[in-house]
C-alpha cells in the first residue's frame, strides 16, 4: 500500500508538473507561431503589427511595378499602383495569427510543436473592372482611330467624285482587363499584347459607286416677265437657294426645308401673291414659280410626289395641273428620292426664264411625259360696281375676269419604248375670276 502511495503520488506530480509545463508552453506571447507565412513573408514570432507592417512595406513595392503593355512593338508602362489593386492584408493576417490559438490545450501544443512545418496564407489582390477599363482607355487612347467614310464632292460637271474610305482600329480592352487580373502577389506583372482591332467605316467607295451621279435625269423651264423686278428677284433668291442641294437616297426633297422662310433680311420682297382666291401684295411673291418649277422636274425624274397643292387661281408658267404652291411653313411640296442613288438639284435664272435640272442615277432606256386634261371649265361671274369718278353711263372695266377648271394631270413612263406605268397625278380645283366693271352714276 505504501508503495502504491508513492506510485499514485509520483503520477500525480508528473501529471502537474506536465500541465503545469503544457500551460506554460502554450501560454500565449501574443507572437505569431513560428513557421507561419503569407504569401512568401515569413511572420513567425513577429506581433500582429509587426507583420502588418511588414507585409503593408512589400505590398507598396509591389504597386511600383509596372505592367508593360505592347502596341505594336511600342511599349507603354503603367505602375500597378495607377490600377489601383484592393490587397487585403487584414484577412490573411488574422488567420495566420489565429492558426495554433484555436482548440484545446493539447491542440494548441501540437500545433506549436509542429511548428517547423509551415502554413501558409495567402494575400489575393481584386480589381476593379472599370478602373481597368477608364485606365487602359484613358493612357491608349491615341491608338485608337476613327474610320473615316468614303466621301464625295460634285464637280462642275455635275458628277460625283468619290473620295475612297480609310479603316479605323481600336484597343481591344476586355483581354487586358483579363489579363491584369491574374496578376500574382509580389510577382512581377507579365507584359500585356495589346489587340488593336479592325473598325470598318459606315459607307465605302463601293457603296457610293452603286448610287453615284452619273447623268442628267430631267430639266425643266419655265418664263416670266422680267420687267416686274421684285417679283424677279423673288425668283432669282429662291432659285439660287435650291442650287447645289444634294439629296441622299431614300430622302425627301422639301421646298421649304431647302429655301427657308421668305424675310426681308434673305433679299425677299413685296409681289403679287394669291390669297383667297386674289392676286394682293405679299412677301416672297414669284417664288411658287420656283416650286411649279421643280414639281414639273420631278416629275420628269420619275420622282414619287409626297406633297404637292395647286394655287386657287389658274397661273399661266405652268400647265394647268402642273403648278405647284407653297407658304412657309405648312403649305410644302415634298419629293421622294426614290431613284435608288443620289440626286443633284441645279438652277440657273438666265433673263427671263427660270430654268431647273435634277441630276441623278441615270436608268438608261426611261422615258417620261406629262399630260393634263380640263374636266370642266367655270366660266367666270360678271359683276358691276358703282364710280362716282366716271361720267353718266360711262363703263370700264376693272378686272378681266378669268375662268376656273377642273383639271386632271397624268404622267406615262417608257422603258425603251414600251409603257410600263401611267399614273394619274390627281385633280387641281381652280376658282374662277370674276369680270368687273366699273359704271358711272
Amino acid at each position: 500500500m505504501k508503495i502504491t502511495k508513492i506510485v499514485l503520488l509520483t503520477l500525480l506530480g508528473i501529471i502537474i508538473t506536465s500541465a503545469i509545463a503544457l500551460k506554460l508552453y502554450t501560454q500565449d506571447n501574443h507572437l505569431f507561431n513560428k513557421g507561419v507565412i503569407i504569401s512568401g513573408i515569413e511572420v513567425g514570432e513577429l506581433t500582429k503589427d509587426q507583420a502588418r507592417e511588414r507585409i503593408s512595406e512589400e505590398v507598396k513595392k509591389w504597386l511600383t511595378q509596372s505592367v508593360k503593355l505592347d502596341v505594336n512593338g511600342e511599349v507603354i508602362e503603367l505602375s500597378l499602383e495607377s490600377l489601383e489593386p484592393h490587397v487585403d492584408i487584414e484577412t490573411p493576417l488574422n488567420e495566420g495569427y489565429d492558426h495554433g490559438r484555436k482548440g484545446s490545450i493539447f491542440d494548441k501544443a501540437k500545433s506549436k510543436m509542429n511548428a517547423s512545418d509551415e502554413v501558409h496564407f495567402d494575400l489575393v489582390p481584386t480589381w476593379d473592372d472599370k478602373k481597368l477599363t477608364d485606365t487602359f482607355t484613358a493612357n491608349l487612347a491615341k491608338y485608337n482611330k476613327a474610320p473615316i467614310d468614303a466621301s464625295f464632292h460634285v464637280n462642275e460637271q455635275n458628277r460625283m467624285e468619290i473620295q475612297s474610305e480609310q479603316l479605323g482600329q481600336t484597343i481591344e480592352i476586355e483581354p487586358m482587363v483579363t489579363q491584369v487580373k491574374k496578376s500574382k502577389i509580389f510577382q512581377s506583372p507579365d507584359s500585356i499584347k495589346v489587340n488593336l482591332k479592325e473598325v470598318k467605316p459606315s459607307v465605302t467607295a463601293a457603296d457610293l459607286e452603286t448610287k453615284k451621279i452619273d447623268g442628267l435625269l430631267a430639266s425643266y423651264t419655265t418664263k416670266f416677265d422680267a420687267s416686274l423686278l421684285e417679283r424677279s428677284e423673288n425668283v432669282r433668291i429662291a432659285a439660287k437657294a435650291l442650287d447645289g442641294a444634294v439629296i441622299q437616297p431614300g430622302e425627301t426633297i422639301s421646298f421649304n426645308g431647302i429655301v427657308g422662310q421668305r424675310t426681308g433680311e434673305k433679299g425677299y420682297q413685296d409681289a403679287y401673291v394669291i390669297v383667297n382666291g386674289e392676286f394682293v401684295p405679299g412677301l416672297g411673291g414669284g417664288i411658287c414659280q420656283v416650286s411649279s418649277t421643280l414639281y414639273n422636274t420631278g416629275l420628269l425624274a420619275n420622282l414619287s410626289v409626297k406633297e404637292r397643292s395647286n394655287h386657287e387661281l389658274a397661273i399661266s408658267y405652268a400647265p394647268l395641273g402642273q403648278d405647284a404652291t407653297v407658304a412657309y411653313p405648312d403649305l410644302d411640296l415634298k419629293l421622294n428620292n426614290d431613284t435608288g442613288g443620289y440626286l443633284l438639284i441645279r438652277s440657273k435664272v438666265v433673263k427671263n426664264s427660270l430654268t431647273i435640272e435634277l441630276y441623278g442615277k441615270v436608268k438608261p432606256g426611261q422615258e417620261v411625259q406629262l399630260s393634263s386634261k380640263v374636266e370642266s371649265a367655270i366660266p367666270p361671274t360678271e359683276q358691276t360696281m358703282q364710280d362716282s369718278s366716271l361720267a353718266k353711263g360711262e363703263h370700264v372695266v376693272k378686272q378681266m375676269g378669268q375662268p376656273g377648271y377642273i383639271v386632271s394631270a397624268f404622267r406615262t413612263v417608257k422603258l425603251n419604248g414600251t409603257i410600263i406605268k401611267t399614273e394619274e397625278l390627281g385633280k387641281s380645283n381652280y376658282k374662277p375670276i370674276p369680270h368687273i366693271i366699273a359704271i358711272g352714276p
